[in-house]
């Protein structure tokens, strides 16, 4: 009895020795200011990891590792060395929401040995805004490549954590979604949440992202909450079924590898996560190749011919009356969007169709007026089109024509495939000094630091959807500050002024349009929800150093706040979040290259700011001002107060916000 009593307590305590301490190895890495400590190690050989913030635990023991199939590094792994190093540069770019980036962090590599003599790394950067962690795969042993199913990274977090979140129902998706309020437990486990998604833990906010997203799968994440806590894993976008290898393989790859960065964006409230979160996506993706010089890379605004074009009415007048107002405006650019070549608004507008201008469509003529103007032109093209064709024939062809930027649409997907062939077209388009605009795309990952000709993207649900239904809501606008736009620049299109409450609104399609239908021309153009000074501050609000604006000559032309979309900057020097709550209101103030400093106001509903100018210097400012009218702004939403006065830095702004409304300050400074 005493040798049964014996043996089963030296089994007890073999079974659980791999989770005791003494054998268990960690290793702490801090943020520069020593508030966030992120810790790593193996423990009995499965590989773990948490992070602390203000001392808090904002995410708890959670498991690290990727499932290759065979052959690949398989554990169980112990720790086999760790190194460190601090990371402290400054960066400059003309093509941001700041001028100077300070790349700041410290950073812990982890080695890890694996039972059958493979090996895994772990690197892991802390910033004072947040961290990062990425695997790194090294030479193997007797291995040349490897085939990785999934990823097998947690994030868990306290039971009945709330967040932000947006969810699609499929790994192939254009990721245009609302973001909404919930519990992590309340999502559907069949549902792939995207990205950001803004985790409230400890009194904190916490923006789960991934930067450097390179020739591997995009990433989404699944609820996996237990009764003990609320969590997500991590889930790759598989590689298409035509792509030859195992099924649900997510990407092929040769050793060396590294896989893209884990991103935690860190704040108190939601409004600090924009102080300097993009910053983090931005430092943790390299800068532009060795030779590539990208100085002919320019920012600025575009008019465009779908938003509001009754169907596919383009034309070659048309064209030169945009190119025209664009000219007028100060804007650099003009949007040719589909029907220029093909029959691009059609079923089969996809591949097969000739990159061709059609015959109805005298594109030389329009090149031609664009040049004569000073104006650029960007073009939209079906993404299958431009593959069959052949990217680098066909970006060199448009080049020779002329044209400064392509608008690639439906891409619809995040898988390894597809990320490798949208570097092959941004290296293609720069090689050709051309710019490029995805749509229909996945999430910012930082590509255009590497690469600053992609200069904006799609992947938001954007001002488009107002054609067909009422979900650009103002309580959706003032949502995207802090999730989509967290990430990177975005094409979201704004600037209408057929504005209209959400009570009175009624979408295009619903108003008798009937989309597609190329010999209905009736002008029953799409409207907008907010009133005209939100309209205004929606294209100061959001990034994307190419804005292109939505509305058309006829309703901006003499209009009442017009002047304040002239020469619009679409980067700047400096930016600071002044105020906001997710899904209430946002402002910001922003100071452009010319020295004129804005300041641009949103909100869902009525809401009075107050600001001390102490962003102004001590000099007298003339400021311009683009309000709603009080009086007049909550029975007709197009309504907006024009004025101007004198101001300096001792003055206090009050602004009174109506429901659906915003507000625009333009400070220039008297000499």
């Amino acid at each position: 009895m005493i040798v049964d009593m014996k043996t089963k307590r030296l089994f007890l305590v073999a079974a659980f020795l791999p989770a005791c301490a003494i054998f268990a190895r960690m290793e702490t890495v801090a943020s520069p200011d020593g508030r966030i400590v992120v810790s790593v190690g193996d423990d009995g050989g499965r590989l773990v990891w948490s992070a602390e913030r203000k001392g808090e635990k904002i995410v708890q023991p959670s498991a690290l590792g990727l499932d290759f199939i065979e052959p690949g590094p398989k554990g169980p792994f112990r720790m086999a060395g760790a190194k460190r190093r601090e990371i402290d540069s400054v960066w400059k770019t003309r093509l941001y929401k700041k001028e100077v980036v300070r790349d700041r962090a410290n950073e812990l590599m982890v080695d890890f040995d694996g039972a059958d003599g493979s090996a895994l790394g772990l690197v892991v950067r802390v910033y004072d805004a947040g961290f990062a962690f990425r695997y790194v795969l090294p030479e193997q042993k007797g291995l040349n490549g490897f085939q990785l199913k999934e990823e097998l990274t947690e994030w868990r977090f306290p039971d009945g954590a709330c967040g932000w979140f947006t969810t699609y129902g499929s790994v192939i998706t254009s990721q245009e979604n609302e973001f909404t309020r919930r519990k992590i437990g309340e999502i559907s486990p069949k549902g792939f949440v995207g990205m950001p998604a803004i985790v409230e833990t400890a009194g904190q906010c916490v923006a789960l992202c991934e930067a450097d997203l390179t020739d591997w799968a995009g990433l989404f994440y699944k609820n996996a909450s237990s009764d003990k806590c609320a969590a997500f894993k991590s889930v790759l976008a598989p590689l298409p079924p035509s792509t030859a290898c195992a099924a649900g393989v997510a990407v092929i790859g040769r050793y060396p590898a590294r896989s893209p960065w884990r991103v935690a964006i860190c704040g108190d409230t939601p409004l600090d996560l924009l102080s300097c979160g993009s910053d983090v996506i931005m430092n943790l993706n390299p800068p532009p190749e060795e030779g590539l010089d990208f100085s002919w890379v320019q920012p600025g605004a575009s008019s465009w011919d779908w938003w509001t074009d009754s169907n596919n009415s383009l034309s070659t007048e048309l064209t030169i009356k945009l190119i025209d107002f664009a000219a007028e405006m100060g804007w650099e650019y003009h949007t040719i969007d589909g029907g220029w070549y093909g029959w691009a608004r059609r079923p089969n507008h996809g591949p097969n169709v000739p990159i061709e201008p059609r015959r109805e469509f005298d594109l030389k003529k329009v090149v031609a007026h664009a040049n004569e103007k000073g104006v650029k032109l960007f073009v939209w093209l079906h993404w299958e089109a431009l593959d069959d064709e052949g990217v680098e024939p066909t970006l060199a062809k448009l080049a020779s024509w002329g044209i400064k930027g392509v608008k690639i649409d439906f891409l619809d997907r995040s898988d390894q495939k597809m990320v490798r062939w949208c570097e092959r077209v941004t290296r293609a388009a720069a090689k050709n000094k051309m710019l490029v605009n995805f749509h229909g795309m996945y999430k910012p990952t930082g590509m255009n630091r590497t690469w600053p000709n992609q200069i904006t993207r799609e992947g938001v649900m954007g001002n488009e959807m107002s054609k067909f239904n009422a979900r650009i809501t103002p309580v959706h606008t003032a949502t995207l500050p802090f999730t989509r736009f967290l990430l990177g620049p975005g094409d979201f299109t704004p600037g209408s002024f057929g504005n209209v409450h959400l009570k009175d609104f009624v979408p295009q399609c619903k108003r008798g349009h009937i989309y597609g239908d190329e010999a209905d021309r009736r002008p029953i153009w799409a409207e907008e929800i907010g009133t005209r000074a939100h309209a205004i501050a929606l294209a100061l609000v959001y990034d994307s150093p190419l804005l292109t604006m939505c509305d058309w000559p006829e309703r901006y032309r003499d209009e009442p706040g017009v002047d304040a979309l002239r020469k619009i900057p679409t980067v700047w020097k400096a930016t600071l979040p002044i105020a906001g709550e997710i899904g209430s209101h946002y402002a910001v103030v922003r100071e452009a290259f010319d020295g004129r400093i804005y300041l641009a106001a949103i909100t869902a509903e009525a809401k009075r700011l107050e600001f001390p100018l102490f962003f102004l210097d001590d000099a007298s400012y003339d400021a311009e001002f683009y309000l709603d009218d009080p009086a007049r702004t909550p029975s007709d939403a197009k309504a907006i107060s024009v004025s101007k006065r004198v101001v300096g830095q001792k003055d206090k702004l009050t602004l009174d916000l109506c429901e659906e409304g915003g507000a625009i300050a333009i400070f220039t400074r008297k000499h």
